[in-house]
């Protein structure tokens, strides 16, 4: 998409400066339009007035310097003030161009031709504005979608995570370092929250934005999000007392003697039905009138069942080692974040 966009955007640009104005440096439109593509419709205006804010600063800064300096001076004098100018927030990223344009402009004997200056800002403002438009009508960004789809799939790889860890709690076998690396992958993955937000921003002024408010726009994708972010932790101490339990059977060859078989099951059903819940999160809640009712009227009611029979299991059994225990908290952790979904969905 962003090759179709760029293509379109530097092709329009050129031909706008050097067919239509016959700039004498047409090259600087298709260069300036390139920069707005890629941005959101809301942040490409804002870049587009910055960079002809710091084209013009850079061109003034150069014709001051050259007309009143020496030619050693005047190229010191345009860079410590560009520098000086650039280092103002309101031009943030872009200051430096100020005095990069104004170094140029000196450089190039044109700060003086004032034909030379007026197309130098004429190209860049055309450029800019070519680059806005072409951002905003052809294939406007839209990472909502985007962050639709990291929610899902991390909905997805938590279901899948637990259920291995389910699987390995039955069979006593634990792969811990593909485990680890699965959740150290979560963890400095994009935020499901962060996404989000970025999703949000990218709607600001964008065409795609009415057909994402038909379907609830970010708000319907806010419950899952913050249920994702929230119970990366306890997935983590999961994973951790999984390992700690699987080496100890393998060092054992069998499940220790004071641990019962019946609360291996009990811990690894826990794990399953959470391993189901999250399931349930894989499907798009956007096409659903109410998305999150099974998880609340089905797979939370079960979850919670399993956990007070686990831990009371647990608080009668005592086992050693302390990853039980560790268990029943951290999936107490994963239940409190998914009954979010339950007043979500009240409201």
């Amino acid at each position: 998409m962003s090759a179709v966009k760029c293509t379109v955007a530097v092709l329009t640009a050129w031909l706008l400066a050097d067919r239509v104005l016959q700039s004498p440096e047409s090259f600087l439109a298709p260069y300036a339009a390139l920069f707005i593509i890629g941005t959101t419709v809301r942040s490409s205006v804002s870049a587009a007035v910055r960079q002809v804010t710091v084209v013009i600063l850079g061109v003034l800064v150069a014709a001051l310097a050259a007309g009143t300096l020496p030619e050693l001076a005047a190229i010191a004098g345009a860079v410590a003030v560009g520098t000086i100018l650039g280092r103002s927030r309101w031009l943030a990223p872009d200051g430096m161009w100020v005095a990069i344009t104004a170094l140029l402009v000196v450089l190039y004997g044109s700060a003086t031709n004032a034909a030379l200056v007026f197309h130098r800002v004429l190209d860049v403002t055309v450029g800019v504005l070519v680059g806005v438009a072409v951002n905003a009508l052809v294939l406007p960004p839209d990472q909502l979608s985007t962050a639709r789809d990291l929610i899902l799939q991390r909905a997805h790889e938590l279901s899948t995570l637990l259920a291995d860890l389910a699987h390995g709690l039955r069979s006593g076998r634990h792969d811990s370092d593909r485990g680890r690396q699965r959740v150290w992958d979560l963890h400095k993955s994009t935020g499901a929250g962060v996404a989000l937000r970025e999703g949000r921003e990218s709607l600001r002024g964008n065409l795609r934005s009415p057909g994402w408010t038909k379907v609830g726009g970010s708000q319907v994708y806010l419950p899952i999000a913050t249920v994702l972010d929230d119970t990366l932790l306890y997935v983590s101490v999961l994973e951790v007392a999984v390992e700690a339990l699987t080496v100890a059977d393998d060092r054992q060859a069998g499940p220790p003697a004071s641990t019962p078989e019946q609360l291996r099951h009990e811990a690894a059903a826990l794990l399953e039905a959470f391993s189901a819940a999250f399931d349930e999160l894989t499907w798009d809640p956007a096409h659903h009138r109410e998305p999150y009712l099974h998880v609340v009227q089905t797979a939370l009611p079960e979850a919670r069942s399993r956990l007070e029979s686990f831990e009371e299991s647990v608080r009668r059994h005592q086992p050693l080692p302390g990853a039980w225990p560790a268990i029943a908290l951290a999936a107490d952790g994963l239940w409190a974040a998914l009954a979010v979904l339950d007043i979500s969905d009240e409201h």
